[in-house]
């Protein structure tokens, strides 16, 4: 529940600080005194848009901060431990700031969350109601929610039975969907995957191939070198093309003309035994280069071989993007996926059975949830129609709506709450048709069929803080007693802050809050007091209308309202 707010330069507000406690709270104060400035503060705190207009008149920034008991909460503190919040034993503290200059802070147990998160977290503890915003029961979506959370243990069980089944459904259902799509693209993707298995199976590429391949291949190229600088120096020294253009050749016909002339001159003889020795020199060294060239196992035709194969798995990696050795991994898949497309119509039959069977067996759990919520609507309908006669609305015909959830196809769409769509429609007056609870016009029946749903649903587990801005409107009399009655019996059972111009709702109060401003030096300023009983007996006398010269009367009219207020409380909600 909430435990405390402090609200500093909220428009009229410098600052105020209120406690508040368990029970039934009601905000009390003349016209203009700032009693929805209170709201306005609580609204900003749980989440809603910051209206920077509500920043006080010369100060820079505005904040609310408040204090929540959520030991009766655990889904606050399972959502507090996803975020790795950690609250003050049961202690939760929420903050907001607001600035002129479009700041805007939100601060959960000390640490800044984001806005959505803070609302998310506020709206499970905190449910505010004002003249024409109902929020969560007259939002349709929840009517089914709303109905079912006065369901007994037996109607729980078959809710979760179907919850469990929608979902293994769900599960078919997907799957079932999946092989169809696949099988309506499978004619393509055999022949797209027929083409490219028959490609990497032709190609017949083994695990590491690629890389002795490029050793080899890197050999090869070196041995091509060799080979031609040796075949080009044999030719050049020794073997010649044909002609006597050779190295020994020539050196040979050098030395035969130099010693034909040796009687001559001792230089002659010289030079042609020096011709001699280089012919023998060149002539070995062309031997030699032929028994190395000999010696070489360079295989032109496989270089090439070689050189192809390594062409063709280049252009393979290129083409699926992949290494080489991972095509044969890629190979495979592709051949398991072309025979699972090949088997995809008895798949499919499978997966059709079991999305039948799946859906019939949550059809069947479904039918028997919705007898048993029909039941119970009924049930909810005589006891919302008690409450409406309790609050002057006698003649109310309040009923639960079933239609089916339908799509687009018209065929009813399962639901993890099963086949059903409940919507609440009323009847207000006698002999006038039905109709949906939300588009009721009268203020004061908004109020009361409101009040009579929170009533109906206090002792249900439902939202363990309400608030109500001036409900009130359009109630008086004999019914405005009875809406303080039902404002207590909801108080029992929940924190409720009520905002109110009634005397009859704030007899009823806890605790009693007066809403006043006054001027101080040349500002006006909002302030909020706890009253004591004899600050409660004058103020419940201003509602009443006591005036000075019947002030006497009003206020013993005020003491005998609270009075009656506190034993019907000990009455009725002890």
């Amino acid at each position: 529940m909430l435990l405390s707010m402090t609200v500093r330069n909220i428009a009229l507000i410098e600052y105020v600080h209120i406690d508040f406690h368990q029970g039934l709270h009601v905000l009390t104060g003349e016209t203009g005194a700032g009693k929805s400035i209170v709201v306005d503060s609580i609204n900003l705190v749980l989440g809603e848009r910051a209206d920077r207009s509500l920043i006080r008149s010369g100060c820079e920034k505005a904040s609310v901060e408040a204090l929540l008991d959520i030991s009766g909460s655990p889904q606050v503190q399972e959502l507090l431990a996803s975020q790795s919040l950690q609250a003050d034993g049961n202690m939760m503290p929420i903050q907001r700031e607001i600035t002129v200059g479009d700041r805007n802070l939100c601060r959960v147990c000390g640490v800044i969350v984001p806005l959505a998160f803070l609302k998310q977290i506020s709206a499970l503890l905190v449910d505010i109601h004002g003249q024409h915003e109902h929020q969560s029961l007259l939002d349709v979506k929840n009517h089914i929610s709303f109905l079912d959370s006065f369901g007994d243990e037996k109607f729980q069980a078959q809710q979760a039975k179907v919850a469990e089944l929608y979902h293994v459904w769900k599960q078919s259902s997907q799957a079932y969907s999946a092989l169809r799509k696949e099988s309506n693209q499978r004619d393509q993707r055999l022949a797209y995957i027929s083409s490219r298995v028959k490609e990497l199976q032709t190609a017949h590429i083994e695990a590491g191939e690629a890389e002795k391949l490029a050793a080899e291949r890197a050999r090869y190229i070196g041995a091509e070198k060799i080979n031609s600088a040796l075949e080009m120096a044999y030719h050049a020294v020794l073997a010649g093309d044909g002609t006597q253009n050779t190295a020994t050749l020539r050196l040979k016909t050098a030395s035969d003309a130099m010693h034909s002339i040796t009687e001559f001159d001792e230089r002659y003889q010289a030079l042609a035994e020096r011709l001699s020795s280089a012919y023998y020199e060149v002539e070995e060294l062309g031997l030699e280069l032929r028994d190395i060239l000999a010696e070489l196992n360079f295989d032109p035709d496989r270089n090439e071989a070689v050189q192809e194969r390594l062409d063709l798995i280049r252009r393979l990696e290129r083409r699926f993007g992949m290494p080489a050795d991972e095509l044969i991994g890629h190979a495979q898949e592709l051949t398991e996926e072309f025979n699972r497309l090949q088997s995809m119509d008895d798949r499919l039959k499978h997966a059709e059975v079991d999305y039948k069977s799946k859906l019939l067996a949550y059809r069947q759990e479904a039918a028997v949830l919705t007898e048993m919520r029909k039941a119970l609507a009924h049930q909810f309908e005589g006891l919302m129609e008690g409450q409406l006669k309790d609050l002057g609305m006698a003649q109310t015909h309040f009923e639960c709506v079933f239609t089916p959830p339908v799509g687009e196809d018209r065929r009813i769409v399962p639901s993890e709450n099963g086949d059903d769509h409940v919507e609440f429609f009323i009847a207000p007056n006698l002999g006038e048709p039905l109709k949906p609870l939300g588009k009721t016009a009268s203020g004061g029946e908004l109020s009361r069929l409101m009040l009579a749903l929170k009533t109906a649903g206090a002792s249900r587990n439902l939202v363990p803080c309400m608030i109500f801005d001036e409900v009130d409107t359009g109630i008086s009399g004999l019914v405005a007693s009875v809406v303080a009655e039902k404002m207590a019996q909801i108080a029992h059972y929940r924190q409720v802050i009520c905002v109110t111009h009634l005397a009859q709702i704030a007899a009823m109060a806890d605790y009693q809050y007066q809403v006043e401003k006054h001027v101080v030096g040349d500002r006006t300023v909002t302030n909020v007091i706890q009253l004591d009983h004899e600050q409660r007996v004058a103020e419940i006398a201003r509602l009443l209308g006591s005036v000075s010269q019947n002030a006497q009367s009003g206020f013993v009219h005020a003491r005998s309202m609270l009075s009656s207020a506190q034993e019907y409380k000990h009455r009725h909600t002890q």
